[in-house]
């Protein structure tokens, strides 16, 4: 009997144990749950090259800030595809804010995205001279870039740094109907019976709405959040012709950091400030055209802060579903 409870109870110590080191690797898994939880695939149809050129661009003012180089190269400079946006973004923050927890002064910070022959997939090769990225970022990032059905490869060299290597498929039978944008369509030809999707600006003066959650906290007296929102606003308003203006310029404005900035502006519009911005210069854009009807699209691409009109129009595209030509002549027409 002696010996039937001790292995009885060598059975139940080391159940007890096997436990412990199970909760013991759960924080990774814990991620992925919160990621999972957050994550939705969405893709849409995207000059690919030109979205990484202007999320890039965003962050280079803050890298180059800390004293690390900075190089972006597109192969080829523009090439459409179907890509989640946010997921994306997601992955290049992740990598910028580890890299800078990581790199010292005079380090280097290179991205290079490139194609294949068959033009079904995009690689982004992402490399830094700083220390080894953090395991948990690391598994992180996997976790989004197999979520986008992609994959992903890292190596890391004392001398020369880390190396990370990420393919992405960019056609669309890559994905489930469902998890097609198909509502913006990239066609030349705009049917007659397009939905005017014009954003709302007339509530209070000086606020736009971006959805109805943001409706809500315009609506709430005295709100914290409503405060915040009204001052991000009145931030990139205020300079929406200059197209310099970026992450690090407008957290500076709002006097926090670039993570709480991103934060909050994501609680509370459900946006990337990136596309924050975006959207603000777009319904700037449609509010130029309305008021003044002999301005040409150009004109009013650089007023709202694009450099090129023609990365304007296909952001204008990618928000409204079409060309702002066509756009703005429907927009007058409704007004004549």
């Amino acid at each position: 009997m002696t010996t039937i409870i001790f292995i009885l109870i060598s059975i139940i110590i080391i159940l007890m144990l096997l436990n412990i080191r199970l909760k013991l690797r759960q924080p990774s898994e814990k991620h992925h749950f919160m990621l999972s939880d957050s994550l939705c695939l969405h893709v849409s149809n995207n000059d690919v090259m030109q979205f990484f050129k202007y999320c890039s661009a965003n962050l280079r003012l803050l890298l180059e800030s800390k004293g690390i180089d900075f190089k972006i190269r597109c192969e080829p400079e523009s090439m459409m595809g179907w890509i989640d946006t946010e997921l994306l973004d997601k992955i290049l923050l992740l990598l910028i804010s580890d890299t800078l927890k990581r790199t010292e002064q005079r380090g280097k910070v290179t991205i290079d995205t490139y194609t294949n022959q068959q033009y079904d997939k995009i690689t982004i090769k992402y490399s830094d001279s700083g220390s080894k990225i953090s395991e948990t970022n690391m598994l992180m990032i996997n976790y989004i870039v197999v979520f986008h059905r992609g994959t992903m490869k890292n190596e890391y060299d004392e001398r020369q740094g880390n190396i990370i290597l990420i393919d992405i498929p960019i056609k669309k039978d890559a994905y489930e109907t469902e998890q097609l944008d198909t509502n913006i369509s990239h066609d030349f030809n705009i049917p007659n019976n397009i939905e005017l999707r014009v954003p709302k600006i007339e509530i209070p003066t000086g606020i736009e709405e971006g959805n109805n959650s943001l409706r809500e906290i315009i609506q709430a007296p005295h709100s914290a959040d409503q405060e915040f929102l009204r001052r991000a606003i009145q931030c990139v308003n205020n300079n929406i012709n200059d197209s310099d203006y970026d992450r690090q310029a407008f957290a500076a404005d709002m006097g926090c950091s670039i993570s709480t900035l991103y934060n909050k502006i994501r609680e509370l519009t459900g946006k990337n400030i990136s596309n924050f911005i975006r959207d603000l210069r777009i319904k700037k854009a449609c509010k130029l055209a309305k008021e003044n009807t002999d301005l040409r699209v150009s004109d009013i691409a650089y007023q709202v802060g694009f450099k090129d009109p023609k990365y304007f129009a296909t952001s204008f595209k990618r928000v409204t579903g079409a060309q702002p030509k066509e756009y703005f002549n429907k927009l007058r027409e409704t007004d004549a």
